[in-house]
């Protein structure tokens, strides 16, 4: 063994003992402060993927690095050896390979001139964004206050028109250019996963109606709490809407919108309706192309790979677009402005508070005590903060639930995926809250039919939402545009970098219900 850093070192295998490896991974989570559920989980991993090219082959004398990697709020342990490509082997025959086959989706093997670099993910985490956009938004108000005493109301108006809008357009340019690809590309990968899935049995057929259920309980559930939120925003906004706009979008223009002119059009002008129509027809597309759906379905998760990296990027950038998005609405509305977002922030989380106390009324309906199910999820909640992303959590979660919450192991095993992908009632809520709360202070005049399509379109979107940070930045943003409501971009930003986490947690609390329900009716 030769020590190379404290992040990275090399090994050679010996008789197929890995203590060595494993203490030295051991080591490296402890100092990046991972949870114990999360390092036991990821050391089962890296045990299995040891054993695995041993049994592949690797040759004892292979001198093979281990390494710690954190970039853009990932934390990665990566084996690199060179030699021949390394591939898994078809099908999980041995224990290590159902271990390696439940845990694909945190493992990445890539081969560059003859080294094969090999990476699981310990987790993704948005916590050190939100941090940093904390901090964004305590120095906009520092700046602010010294911008305030030096310059006039007429200087202040023009270093918003001349500087920060401009800055805060090309960000917003940005994550929509990624954006639209990914949100196309997500919602094409869960649709053809709900295809695949849904052969399995009316079973999964059922959950599938079931999920779509629930996501359109909480879009009405987001119409009908708006009407008690109003008062609140009025009260507490203490002012009316400064911008004034109108939206008149006929049936017919809603009809002739939806078909693109071009298959290029969704992309280049962010429409959101042919984007969905065209992926609804890629889908159906892919799952009627026979022997050709696995190359297909491989390009399609390529793409969708390539731009999420790519979306991670953009949204590392958040924290300082914050901070302009802070300063801009400041500079513009002076301090009142806080209390008008105070206001907006408080008819959110009451609205999350509506929605939560929904599902212990399913919990108490089903004769399940939704006080005593909290306690005992609340561990795996925190963990699901510090995971950032549902469909990476769902090991651990089925670990959890099997383990704490006593729930069928199998029942866990075959919903949780499937919910992980369709079950996002946390994108569908806030996203129409926000998209209300957005006509609430742009003043923008709708009709039953607006409402009806913007409904549709935030229920699809949700879908097609990406399981990372960014998925309330760009709905939010595509969402803008459909409205014409460019104005609340700063808006959309400040939605970002404080609700990011809460949503996800709405998504796994709402799957952890719906599971849980499940297994107390299969008990009973």
């Amino acid at each position: 063994m030769s020590s190379q850093s404290a992040r990275q070192r090399s090994f050679r295998i010996h008789d197929g003992s890995f203590e060595e490896a494993r203490a030295f991974a051991e080591g490296l989570l402890a100092r990046k402060d991972v949870s114990r559920e999360k390092a036991s989980e990821t050391l089962l991993v890296l045990e299995a993927l040891l054993q695995e090219l041993v049994d592949w082959g690797l040759d004892e004398d292979t001198e093979l690095e281990v390494s710690g990697a954190g970039r853009l709020g990932e934390y990665r342990i990566e084996l690199g050896f060179e030699g021949d490509p390394f591939v898994f082997d078809d099908g999980p025959a041995s224990l290590e390979g159902r271990i390696l086959d439940g845990h694909s989706d945190r493992i990445d093997c890539s081969y560059y001139s003859g080294r094969n670099e090999i990476a699981i993910t310990v987790n993704r985490s948005n916590r050190t964004s939100m941090h940093a956009c904390m901090i964004a938004a305590a120095c906009a108000i520092v700046v602010y206050l010294i911008l305030r005493a030096m310059l006039d109301r007429e200087a202040r108006v023009g270093l918003i028109v001349d500087y920060i809008l401009p800055l805060e357009k090309v960000f917003a340019n940005a994550a929509l250019m990624v954006g639209a690809p990914m949100t196309f590309f997500s919602l094409l990968r869960n649709l053809t996963d709900a295809y695949v899935v849904s052969r399995r049995g009316s079973d999964i057929r059922a959950l599938h109606a079931r999920t779509f259920a629930t996501s359109v309980f909480a879009i009405v559930l987001a119409f009908a709490a708006w009407p008690a939120l109003s008062p609140v925003l009025e009260g507490l906004g203490g002012t009316a809407p400064q911008f004034k706009g109108s939206l008149d979008r006929s049936f017919a223009d809603i009809v002739t919108s939806s078909v693109p002119s071009s298959i290029f059009e969704p992309f280049e002008v962010i429409s959101p309706i042919p984007l969905i129509v065209v992926a609804f027809l890629c889908t159906y597309a892919m799952c009627s192309a026979g022997k050709y759906f696995e190359p297909l379905r491989q390009a399609m998760m390529a793409g969708y790979t390539l731009f999420s990296r790519m979306l991670a990027a953009v949204i590392a950038a958040l924290p300082p677009f914050c901070f302009l998005a802070v300063l801009d609405v400041l500079l513009d509305a002076d301090l009142w402005s806080l209390l008008e977002i105070g206001a907006y922030a408080v008819a959110v989380c009451l609205g999350i508070a509506l929605l939560l106390a929904t599902y212990a009324i399913r919990l108490a309906a089903s004769g399940i005590d939704p006080i005593a199910f909290a306690r005992q999820a609340m561990p795996m909640l925190r963990e699901n903060w510090r995971i950032g992303s549902v469909i990476d959590a769902t090991s651990y979660n089925i670990r959890y639930c099997s383990k704490v919450l006593k729930m069928d192991r199998t029942l866990l095993e075959r919903n949780m995926p499937v919910l992980a992908q369709t079950n996002l009632d946390g994108n569908c809520f806030l996203l129409m809250l926000f998209a209300l709360v957005f006509i609430f202070m742009t003043n923008t005049s709708f009709t039953w039919l607006n409402l009806v399509v913007l409904a549709a379109l935030i229920l699809f979107l949700s879908l097609g939402a990406p399981n990372q940070p960014g998925s309330i930045l760009i709905g939010c943003l595509i969402i803008t545009m459909y409205l014409k409501s460019f104005e609340v971009v700063a808006m959309a930003i400040i939605a970002e970098a404080l609700l990011a986490g809460a949503q996800n947690l709405i998504n796994v609390i709402g799957n952890i219900v719906m599971v849980a329900i499940d297994d107390h009716k299969l008990r009973a």
